[in-house]
């Protein structure tokens, strides 16, 4: 699909998510998605948790669209699996925004998700790890252990995300900067939904940078979804790094920061006795915000996030 066939997409889609974006308060209040000030959260009005909604009424159904009316059939199945996984998991961030969903229930269903997802396609399931610099490889075994690794490296990247979304901007900001990265790998088929992806992003940060409404749950969970999944897809295509398009050694790069923050923080909160799922103000964005302010910090989160990775794909 050439641009000139993608820009109907993106501006459709756009157009969607302005429109929920604006009347963002109103919908929050009648679904009860809203953000109230309390304890450590210093906003200063309830504000619409409205990623997951954005997702589901504008992101999705236009890329069901796109997929149904210009997709092969080599990928028609496994964008379909895509789209509802991306839909389950905003499905259950929202659930967690409406009503506190418990972290086993959350992973449980998490796991679910997943697990199916490279149960019934092997384009979502990592069966070996394919390293570029430096050159090896490494067989995960059996189709179970490729599975249980593949759920466990998509289940964590999902809560490193939504515990890296603390600040405005920051989470979107790098999920759109990830997209654009991938976009250097990914085949010509996927780039329609990438596009369509940073597309009702930009309008959520805009929103979201003017402190209009937040990610949520549902955004986090569906976007942290999306993302991983579609680099997995990436991966597990043919290309010239280490025969893929993507090497795992870029990938690992590509995710490293906000993941590595999210094992820290779970350790440093089990070795004092907390639940890994306690708040707290020890996560990356505060120590940079403490230490160059905002949004200074911003900047330096995702120069230091994103900033290597874009060298190692740029000039690989």
């Amino acid at each position: 699909m050439t641009f000139a066939q993608m820009f109907p997409y993106a501006m459709i889609t756009a157009l969607l998510a302005m429109l929920l974006c604006i009347r963002a308060r109103s919908i929050g209040q009648a679904l009860g998605l809203m953000d109230i000030p309390s304890g450590r959260k210093k906003h200063s009005v309830e504000t619409p948790l409205m990623g997951g909604i954005v997702l589901l009424l504008a992101l999705l159904p236009v890329s069901a669209a796109a997929i149904y009316l210009t997709a092969s059939d080599r990928w028609l199945p496994s964008f379909s699996i895509w789209l509802g996984a991306v839909a389950s998991m905003a499905l259950i961030g929202i659930a967690d925004d409406r009503h506190s969903l418990s972290p086993k229930m959350r992973l449980l269903l998490s796991f679910t998700v997943f697990g199916l997802a490279a149960a019934v396609d092997p384009t979502f399931n990592v069966r070996i790890l394919d390293f570029e610099l430096p050159a090896f490889a490494f067989g995960l075994g059996s189709w179970v252990t490729a599975i249980i690794f593949t759920v466990i490296c998509l289940v964590g990247l999902v809560n490193a995300i939504n515990m890296a979304d603390g600040k405005n901007g920051l989470v979107i900001g790098l999920c759109i900067g990830w997209l654009l990265l991938l976009t250097l790998r990914a085949p010509e088929p996927m780039l329609p939904l990438i596009l369509i992806l940073c597309v009702a992003l930009a309008v959520l940060l805009a929103f979201n940078l003017a402190g209009r409404l937040f990610l949520g749950d549902g955004g986090a969970y569906g976007v942290a979804c999306a993302i991983g999944m579609l680099a997995i897809m990436i991966y597990n295509s043919p290309g010239s790094h280490a025969l893929r398009a993507i090497a795992a050694d870029e990938l690992v790069i590509l995710f490293i920061v906000p993941v590595f923050d999210s094992f820290r923080l779970t350790y440093v909160r089990m070795r004092q006795g907390r639940s890994p799922m306690d708040a707290d103000r020890d996560h990356l964005h505060h120590h940079l915000q403490d230490r160059f302010g905002w949004p200074k910090g911003l900047f330096i989160y995702w120069a230091i996030a994103l900033g290597p990775a874009a060298i190692r794909m740029t000039f690989s």
